[in-house]
């Protein structure tokens, strides 16, 4: 493409992005809001797996906005017990304390380490 044509192009770009808030921080999602681009170690799973507090419906509503057709499980520890320390969240819980899963294969597992987990929307349990 000639230089002469990519100069007014790119201006018209500029002006076009001005125009709609777009900016190179931002980027589409799947649902069609623009939403800035995050740090992929500052999401609430990143943060919740190296052992930070993260209140648990940051790590929903990143799920949800990020896998929306994926169920996502309440969890509850139901032994003394519970956890894989080898996979996220990378620790273990005590009888009641509560973790999320995102589908079926992960509330399994979880079930398999000790807790009771329900899918969030209808209740019913990992398959």
């Amino acid at each position: 493409m000639p230089i002469a044509l990519l100069v007014p192009l790119g201006i018209i770009g500029g002006l076009v992005s001005g125009i709609f808030g777009i900016t190179p921080s931002t980027h589409a999602q799947p649902s069609g809001r623009l939403n800035p681009v995050r740090d992929p170690n500052q999401v609430p799973t990143a943060r919740y797996g190296r052992g930070e507090a993260v209140d648990l419906s940051l790590i929903v509503e990143e799920w949800r906005d990020r896998y929306p057709t994926i169920p996502i499980f309440v969890c509850s520890c139901n032994a003394e017990t519970c956890g894989d320390t080898d996979r996220w969240p990378f620790r273990a819980y005590v009888r009641y304390q509560p973790l999320v899963a995102l589908g079926d294969f992960n509330a399994a597992h979880n079930e398999d380490t000790g807790f009771n987990c329900f899918e969030m929307e209808t209740g019913r349990r990992p398959e």
